[in-house]
């Protein structure tokens, strides 16, 4: 059976003694039943991945001593940050989790001409489902969610990016493997603009173009913007990252 992970915050960590939070800490002792001698990972988010023997087991706090160290490892070879223009309902929640699960860096929320969604009060969520989802899927790391930022704050943001790609369906727009072509080999990060229900305008194309962001087409079907978000990272990830390679 595969240990279960916690990611923690560094302050949780003195010398070899873990303290687990009070939500870990229930998890332990009355989700997973786990008793005194049994062995959990944890990472605090700075590249290792330590075995931890629990000492005690206690629903309000839990405490370990790491016997093990080693890389945490389960890491894109690339940088993918993804603009993602804010979701009505559970759907930003989507992208999030499956965006985590796929390999994403750092998600910068941002706000379009057809963004319905304008304020949010969902951040500590949104940071419980990456971790969780980081958690699932092996990371070892957790991915950043950035500040919500206006499109043209966006692009600043992503100015010095080695690749940004907009993603666009017009009839002018480069199809994704005319895009691969132009960049054939690796590069260290790559930016990734997708829009909100209804997709960008002409407008702010125009202006990403500006900026040297590339339109990208993902394909002749319409698809949703959490869609377009998934199908959009896995190419750049599976081109330019690690996905498909195991």
């Amino acid at each position: 059976m595969t240990e279960p992970r916690f990611f923690v915050s560094p302050d949780a960590i003195h010398g070899s003694r873990v303290t687990f939070s009070p939500e870990q800490s229930r998890q332990i002792a009355r989700v997973l039943r786990l008793l005194p001698g049994a062995a959990v990972l944890v990472l605090d988010n700075t590249g290792y991945l330590h075995t931890v023997r629990l000492e005690r087991v206690h629903p309000r706090q839990t405490v370990g001593f790491i016997v093990d160290t080693q890389e945490a490892g389960n890491e894109p070879p690339i940088t993918v940050v993804l603009y993602q223009a804010l979701l009505k309902g559970e759907r930003m929640d989507f992208v999030l989790q499956k965006g985590t699960e796929i390999g994403v860096t750092q998600f910068v929320p941002i706000l379009t001409e057809r963004t319905v969604v304008r304020r949010t009060e969902k951040r500590g969520r949104w940071e419980r489902i990456v971790i969780e989802a980081a958690e699932q899927c092996r990371r070892g790391r957790l991915p950043e969610i950035g500040d919500i930022l206006t499109f043209e704050e966006a692009l600043a943001h992503a100015r010095n990016t080695a690749v940004r790609l907009i993603a666009h369906n017009a009839v002018d727009v480069l199809p994704w493997k005319e895009i691969r072509r132009q960049y054939p080999e690796q590069p260290p990060s790559v930016a990734l603009f997708i829009g909100p229900e209804g997709g960008f305008t002409e407008a702010e194309v125009t202006q990403a173009r500006a900026w040297g962001v590339s339109p990208v087409h993902l394909g002749p079907r319409t698809l949703r913007a959490e869609t377009a978000a998934l199908v959009a990272l896995t190419l750049v990830l599976y081109h330019w990252g690690d996905i498909g390679v195991i």
